[in-house]
């Protein structure tokens, strides 16, 4: 019978694969397996029923091996299975010692091809090398040996070694932990924002109810600050506001003469009105007494009693003072309508209009506007000086007032120093190698000495140039000229990660000294190109 063996590349197969004889029985059918190993074997066209992936077997092997067939009992897993060729995979799972060193040495001679006996085979795994003793052990302990056979000077020196040993390693460990791995900063100190207010102008200072020390609101005026300029235009503004109103008084009490003036005629054209009325209606009485006399006379002129000249001169007078009649009803018509629309404002004297009250009206409505236009100056004057006040910025402490109280002070010049002590935050001064290690988010240890207290920081804000550069204010050379790499003009500021253990205000103020502990990044470029190559794999 010939015997075929696969070979499988090492990172496939943890073992050799064989199609040597090799049959199991399973539920009392007995099948050759296609190919075995010592991780499982796969069966083909088995009778029985197949068994689904995951279940566990249990299994009757026998392995022929010159004319012999060695049987023992295994349990072994299915991994896969197909119902429709009848075949199923399994892994052994559990395999006996005896019955793992027979197959192993089966496979290996056939592997090597030095086939040997299989009692000689049998033999040499059943029986040991080196006969066992049946014999108990005596156990012999110190207290049966002599004291000078004790190993103490063994003992002793070698826990002298083991001590010192894992003092020099502790140390070691720890040189290179704190050089390699984090990075320790004793220029640091707890700080907390601040804010300096300069001047807008040239001018005088005078301090309020603050001096330095005292706690403020934000808003609160601390400093006032004259500008003489600004003091003779709001000056300057009030006279202009004085004027204007004395004008809008006279203005005013023109106004109210005129209404008495304008209030008088209108009394005089309601007389005139009541002349016209009476003179209109006696004109009317003598019209109707005209015509009834020549009414009279035409009779007396048909019946001859009459010359023609008297008719004549009594039509005559008749048509007359009907024409004083119309031209009287026309102008006390025009003169009632000119009353009714000029509605107090000018009186019609039958020959002109008469009357101011318009214009002065006008006039005072005009000089209004100028008191509220000079008002609104002045008033921008006075808020522009209340915006040069200095005021503190946010709720905190004056730290320093820069000008003594009614001193001079110019433009751009810093008056004030305020402080905002609710917020603390740690402020850490290093040099320019040392602050290239560090990065936005590292997580610091702060230890403060004078509490003795170790606190949690995060890096906040890395400033490298603010102190690292110092600008030239020269117009021959501008620029920026850089200091020495040494000195410690980076600063960074860390937060502490838990607010809530530094609220005290008194216990934690600004200026303690703190220590810090940073983790220490590498500057090489090489490293850090690979371990980002690394972090983008993984």
């Amino acid at each position: 019978m010939g015997v075929t063996v696969k070979r499988e590349r090492p990172d496939q197969r943890r073992h050799h694969r064989v199609s040597a004889p090799f049959f199991l029985t399973l539920d009392g059918h007995k099948a050759r397996v296609s190919d075995w190993s010592l991780g499982g074997f796969r069966v083909d066209d088995f009778a029985g029923d197949i068994a689904l992936p995951g279940d566990e077997l249990p299994l009757t092997c026998t392995l022929p091996f010159q004319g012999f067939d060695v049987s023992f009992d295994a349990r072994a897993e299915v991994v896969r299975s197909d119902l429709e060729t009848g075949m199923f995979a399994c892994r052994f799972t559990e395999l006996g010692e005896r019955e793992t060193e027979l197959m192993t040495h089966f496979l290996e001679d056939l592997v090597r091809g030095a086939m040997s006996e299989v009692a000689d085979t049998i033999q040499r795994i059943d029986v040991p090398v080196t006969p066992a003793s049946l014999e108990p052990k005596k156990k012999i302990g110190l207290s049966s040996l002599p004291i000078r056979r004790w190993p103490v000077k063994a003992v002793a020196m070698t826990s002298f070694y083991a001590v010192l040993g894992i003092l020099i390693f502790s140390y070691t460990g720890l040189l290179a932990y704190s050089n390699f791995y984090r990075m320790e900063v004793q220029t640091a100190v707890i700080s907390a924002p601040i804010e300096t207010v300069t001047s807008q102008v040239d001018g005088r200072v005078a301090w309020e109810r603050f001096k330095p020390g005292d706690n403020v609101k934000s808003g609160d005026v601390v400093v006032s600050v004259s500008d003489n300029q600004l003091e003779r235009d709001i000056e300057l503004a009030d006279i202009a506001v004085n004027e204007r109103k004395g004008q809008l008084a006279f203005y005013r009490k023109r106004l109210a003469d005129e209404l008495e003036r304008m209030k008088s005629l209108t009394t005089v054209e309601g007389k005139n009105l009541d002349q016209a009325k009476f003179d209109l209606e006696s004109t009317q009485a003598q019209l109707t007494a005209a015509e009834q006399q020549y009414a009279r006379l035409a009779i007396l002129h048909r019946k001859g009693f009459t010359t023609d000249t008297l008719l004549e001169n009594a039509e005559k007078q008749a048509i007359a003072l009907r024409k004083t009649v119309d031209s009287k009803q026309i102008e006390f018509k025009s003169r009632i309508d000119i009353a009714s629309q000029g509605d107090g404002k000018w009186f019609y004297t039958g020959q002109t209009m008469v009357g101011d009250l318009s214009q002065l009206e006008a006039q005072v409505k005009l000089a209004e506007n100028e008191v509220l236009q000079t008002q609104s100056k002045h008033d921008a004057l006075i808020n522009h000086k209340k915006r040069l006040a200095v005021r503190a910025p946010f709720d905190g402490t004056v730290l320093e007032i820069k000008r003594v109280d009614q001193g001079t002070v110019r433009r751009g010049d810093v008056i004030a120093t305020f402080e905002q002590r609710e917020q603390r935050q740690v402020t850490a001064f290093l040099n320019q190698e040392e602050v290239s290690r560090t990065g936005l988010g590292d997580e610091v240890l702060l230890y403060v000495p004078a509490l003795a207290e170790t606190l949690k920081g995060k890096i906040l804000q890395i400033d490298r140039t603010s102190g690292f550069v110092q600008e030239q204010n020269t117009a021959q050379n501008p620029g920026y000229r850089w200091r020495g790499s040494v000195d410690r003009s980076a600063q960074v500021v860390i937060a502490f990660q838990d607010p809530k253990r530094v609220t005290n205000v008194q216990r934690y103020r600004s200026g303690l000294p703190v220590v810090v502990v940073f983790p220490q990044r590498s500057n090489f470029g090489l490293y850090n190109i690979i371990r980002q190559r690394m972090s983008t794999v993984l």
